[in-house]
Parts: C-alpha cells; structure tokens; sequence
C-alpha cells in the first residue's frame, strides 16, 4: 500500500513487524524479502515519486574548510528509489582482498569474509538484472579468455576481470506496484524521520518519530532498520540525542560519522597503442544479453607487494579536449550539455558555463561539421541500442581516435579522522541539525594512485606496446588537484562502520547497532572498508543477507 500524507488521519497509528526508514535499492531490498515471509513492514520514504527542491535541501550541508567535497544534495536523491533513480548500472563485487585483515592497510578487516556473502551476491545480481554471477572471464564460458591489450597481463595487473551492467533497475519504477499491491506493506510517502526514540530503556528502541509536513506521529515496530545513505545514516544517529544516549544512538564510542570514505577517480594519463584491431574497447554481451566491459585489475599480490589499497584501469575517451576527434562523442558531448543547461535555472549561469566551455565547444562542433554525416547508420544503430530495454550502458568514442584516456578508481583507506559531524548552528527545517563533511585522505590513498599508475606504464612502455602522456608531468601534482576538486560520484561509505568490537564500529556482523536489541543499519555505510568497487551491487547483497537474518530471528 503507497500512502501520501493527504491520506494519514490524526487517528491512524503505525505499528508493524519491521520499520524501514529509507526507499532505495537497501531499503526497498529488505522490504521484497521480509514480505516473502508474511512479515508486516511500513518504509518511511523520505520522498515522493518526484524530487522536490524542499526535499533535496534536506541533504545541504557544510564543507569543513580544510577538505574538498562536492555540496552534499548534489549527488544525493530524496526521492522514492533514492539512489537507484539516477543510477547507471554498473555491477562490480567486492574481491576477497577487500574483506581481508591487511597488515599494511590500518583499521582494514571485515567480521564476514567473501565466501559467506557470495551466496547473496548471487542473489543480488539476479535481483538488479545483471545476468548471472559471473565476473571473471577464466571462470566462465562467456568467451575464450583474451587481455585488452594482448601481451600486457602479468602478475601485477591482470585483464580477466569484468564489470557488468544491469538494465539499470530503478527500484520505484520496477517495484511500485509490488509495494503497492502487498497488503503487507505500507509505504509512507514524503515522511520524514526526526528523530529515533529509546523511551524507558538505553538497549531498546521504543519508536521513531517523522513528519510529513502537515503532522508529525510515531511509528511503533518490533524492529527497525536505518537505510539513508552514507550520510544521512550517521547523522540521523548522531541527532536522535537523549538521556540514554547523550552522544547519540549507537555512538557510546564515538564512532558513529567516523570512517568515510569514498573513491579516487578519474584521468591522469592517455595511451597511444600501436596494434588497435586487437583491443577489447567496446561493450560485450552474455548469452542473456547483458552488457559487460573489460577492465584491469591491480591483483592482491601487486597490492601486497607495493603496500597499496584496490584499483582499476580501464580504457575510455580522452579528457584532454584535442584527444577525442570522434563526431559522434562530440555529437554526444553536445546533447549532454544542453540538456545540463536546460535543468540550469540561472540566467548568469547559463553564460558562465558557456563562457568555461566556450573552446571545448568549438573544437567538438568542428568535429560533428567535418564528420558526422558518415556516421548516421552508427548513430542509428546507437539510437536503438541505447534506448532498448536492456540499454547500451553509454556511448564509447571509436577505439581509433588518436589517444585514449585511461581512467582508474581506487581505494580509500578507512581513516577514523575522516568523518561526518553535526553542525552546532545550521539546521533543517525539521529542526535536524545539518550535516558536516570532513574527508580526509591519507599518504596511502596517494600512494595507491601513484604506484597503480606506474606500476601500469612502466608495464605498457617495457613491452613496447605504443606510447602514453601524462596530463601532468608531475603525478603528484595530478593527485593534488583530484583531492582539492574532489566529488565523491555519491560512493559514500563506512559512517556506521561493520566491526565485531563495539569499540571500533557501530554494527555486528548482522548490521545490528552495538549495544541496541531491534536496531539495524543498511547500505554503504556499514562497509568496513571501500575496495575499488561501485557500491551498488554490494548494499543490496548485503541487504538481502540482513532480510534472511531477520526472518530467522523472529521465526
């Protein structure tokens, strides 16, 4: 059942099974498997089915002076599906390095291992559409093994890895109706939490207490799970202060916000391969036609090694605007940026993103006037790809444009002096104080960059496999700049962090708060630490190992 505010009476009382505060794929996931079970579950959306500049300015927050972050609503959605709206699809695990104690990697270790959430990785992929679990090429028949650039694998940097890419699933679109139809289930639309109860015991909560803007209630449950995303999730703990809990829920420690981190990316290099005909550039499809792409991986024993955390390569378009020369991405690039000027509602910035962009435009309307017209039978095969039901994941330029970029992700390693806080002095119009970002990267997660890249061209150099360019001479230099420009592509992880002692994370290996007997956390933030990897098919493995927990609890 979907309930708008209009429809809740000052006489309706709440009370259910389980209570999920969040819509999107962790919420939304848990909900689809606690129903199975004939368990009554209410979800607090703190959205509707459309995003609205009064919900959105909920996420505004401060940017600590001494970091770099993008504002916190730009990446973030308020919106029924949360992240799943404006989500592209990329499904990637996490390798088994990443649930491991590394003795180079400080506060690195997760209280369950590869093996034990692999079972619901497999069920998370077939829940997101992306096929089956197949993500290396050695160990499936999706096609006999080939590098991306023949003769360049060793044992430092291996090429069989895939990503795959789901449809992509939007969790509003793709489950309204099973929400809508479950007599189970009440889905409170545009309701927003203010704060979580704990009325006459510290270990128990009691209710929590939302608002939809005409009234505020209670909701009573049995149980009751926090799914809000990497920030919202600490702060929603920190600000539900009380007697028993005077630093916050779950935060008797101190580490509730501690621990964020989120991924390096981007272009810091172009190659110039000598032997095109050979490279695995474009997209493949499985036999159920889902898109994979290839990608390099830095192996355990490189990270091992050279003391470093995860990373991937993997080829794309140049960044440096005379390295594309492909119409039709120019023709793309085009169409992206008028669409991002129509959603511009600012006259002034209207003119100064023409003035920043005023060369790059030029050169890119050069290349569609000297070339686009012998491509119109690509262009129409690409219309039909893209918009298909499985859809081409996005546009690539030709692999023979002079240069391609080669973008990396990397790891952040887990820091408890990169955090989330609450501000003393800005707060919601709910009365919620707002949230504080502070992100900090260490000399590792420099490192990791640094010796990822020329651990990968001293490689493509020593096999005379063609030429490259460094953006920057000075790697260093290119680092710096990614760290004071940097945005997170809304990877936000590790606030309310996994950990068997309370002390230094504020779940069990279940998600359940430490210290709380029907409290549990979902999504990224419970991720003791980052990998490489995108975050989406892992929130929903682990949701779905959450759901399976809970039937068992109260069988």
């Amino acid at each position: 059942m979907i309930i708008y505010p209009k429809d809740i009476k000052s006489e309706d009382v709440f009370d259910s099974d389980f209570c999920i505060i969040g819509s999107g794929p962790a919420g939304i996931s848990i909900a689809l498997e606690l129903v199975k079970a004939n368990k009554k579950v209410i979800i607090v959306s703190g959205g509707s089915k459309t995003e609205g500049s009064k919900n959105q300015d909920l996420y505004v927050g401060k940017i600590d002076p001494n970091s770099s972050h993008e504002p916190l609503e730009e990446n973030r959605r308020r919106v029924f599906g949360g992240s799943s709206t404006v989500w592209g699809g990329r499904c990637i695990p996490f390798d088994k390095i990443d649930f491991e104690k590394r003795d180079w990697i400080p506060n690195s270790g997760w209280p369950i291992s590869y093996d034990e959430l692999l079972p619901y990785y497999k069920r998370a992929n077939k829940l997101l559409k992306a096929g089956n679990f197949e993500y290396d090429i050695d160990e499936t028949s999706l096609v006999e093994r080939h590098e991306i650039i023949e003769g360049f694998d060793d044992s430092s940097i291996i090429s069989n890895k895939i990503e795959r890419w789901s449809t992509p699933v939007n969790f509003a679109v793709e489950f309204f109706s099973d929400l809508e139809n479950n007599p189970l289930v009440k889905v409170l639309m545009d309701t927003h939490l203010i704060r979580i109860e704990t009325e006459t015991r510290k270990d128990i909560i009691s209710s929590i207490f939302v608002s939809d803007r005409y009234k505020s209630f209670p909701i009573y449950a049995k149980t009751f799970i926090l799914a809000c995303g990497g920030i919202e999730n600490p702060r929603l703990l920190l600000a539900s202060r009380n007697r028993f809990h005077p630093n916050g829920i779950g935060n008797d420690f101190d580490v509730v916000g501690r621990y964020y981190m989120a991924h390096l990316n981007g272009f810091f290099a172009d190659l110039e391969p000598k032997n095109r005909t050979t490279i695995l550039f474009n997209f493949e499809r499985d036999s159920e036609k889902v898109y994979f792409r290839r990608r390099w991986w830095v192996t355990d024993t490189a990270q091992k090694k050279h003391k470093i955390g995860n990373v991937i390569f993997f080829l794309h378009k140049s960044q440096n605007s005379e390295g594309h020369r492909d119409p039709l991405f120019s023709l793309v690039f085009i169409v992206k940026f008028l669409i991002a000027l129509i959603n511009t509602h600012s006259l002034s910035n209207i003119k100064i993103k023409f003035k920043e962009n005023k060369i790059v435009l030029k050169q890119h309307f050069k290349e569609i006037i000297k070339g686009i017209w012998k491509q119109i039978p690509q262009i129409i095969n690409l219309y039909f790809k893209r918009f298909n039901k499985r859809r081409l994941p996005f546009i690539l330029p030709s692999v023979n444009i002079p240069k391609l970029g080669l973008y990396f992700q990397s790891e952040q390693v887990p820091n408890p002096e990169s955090r989330i806080t609450l501000s003393e002095n800005n707060f919601d119009e709910f009365g919620t104080p707002r949230a504080n970002v502070d992100i900090k990267f260490s000399e590792i997660d420099k490192r990791t960059v640094s010796e990822a890249h020329n651990i990968f061209l001293t490689q493509f150099n020593s096999r005379n496999l063609g030429n490259y360019s460094l953006y920057n001479e000075n790697l260093d230099e290119c680092i710096h700049q990614r760290i004071s420009n940097f945005n997170s592509a809304a990877h936000h992880l590790g606030t309310t962090r996994m950990a068997s002692d309370a002390k230094v994370g504020v779940v069990d290996e279940n998600c359940k708060v430490h210290g709380i007997d029907n409290l549990y956390v979902a999504g990224s933030s419970v991720f003791p630490t980052g990998g490489h990897a995108n975050p989406t098919l892992t929130i929903v493995a682990l949701s779905i190992k959450l759901a399976d927990y809970l039937k068992m609890q109260y069988k």
